[in-house]
């Protein structure tokens, strides 16, 4: 038989371990109302809140949403907005000539003639897609462009060049975890995302590229 105090003890962890449980679900279910609304209106209210709760309790919150029958791909839709959201100030504060573009490498033409290199694929302007344009006028602000074939590309020239602010553009899920690996070394981040998802041939809004590189905040 367990002596009495321990017996007290048992009884004060397994409540708190209750109360974190219940506080845990309430926080889920408001940060998850606050990601419907910014989905619905494309506005932020209380975006320090959504994007804390969707770092902790991520996939409670898309259990939330999976038990609703809703889309949980929205959580990571409204998690990339509001990433660009939040860290937009600090990007549009950084010189343009310190801040890098990673392309992904599958929205090159599939009879692109480039040749990979250590940091990436080097873009010869052949004409056979849109990623040549787009490196001439990101370099003309004077943007740093890269179009690299994987995050172990963009690791290692974050690691040498150590950017000031970055542009990415990818899938929702390579924006996540690129936003995510900027965030840990303290670089102001926004995220294009792609329209087509893909390992070749894949698509891009274009304009909304643009946009994103523009020095106007």
């Amino acid at each position: 038989m367990l002596p009495e105090y321990l017996n007290h003890l048992f009884y004060l962890v397994g409540e708190a371990v209750v109360l974190l449980a219940v506080g845990a679900l309430l926080l889920s279910i408001l940060v998850a109302l606050l990601i419907l609304y910014s989905f619905r209106t494309g506005n932020f209210f209380a975006a320090r809140i959504i994007l804390f709760g969707t770092t902790l309790l991520e996939s409670v919150i898309k259990s939330l949403f999976w038990i609703a029958r809703a889309d949980d791909s929205i959580v990571d839709d409204v998690g990339v907005r509001l990433r660009n959201y939040v860290n937009r100030k600090e990007f549009f504060k950084t010189p343009i000539d310190r801040r890098f573009i990673f392309m992904p490498q599958c929205v090159r033409s599939i009879e692109c003639p480039a040749k990979l290199t250590p940091e990436g694929i080097k873009c010869v302007n052949c004409g056979r897609c849109n990623v040549g344009e787009a490196k001439k006028v990101a370099e003309g602000l004077g943007y740093k462009f890269f179009i690299v074939p994987g995050s172990s590309f963009i690791k290692r020239i974050i690691k040498k060049y150590r950017p000031k602010a970055v542009v990415g553009v990818g899938c929702q899920m390579e924006i996540k975890e690129g936003l995510d690996l900027c965030h840990s070394h303290a670089i102001p981040a926004q995220g294009v995302p792609l329209l087509k998802s893909g390992c070749v041939a894949t698509t891009l809004d274009w304009e909304q590229f643009y946009e994103a590189i523009s020095d106007k905040e």
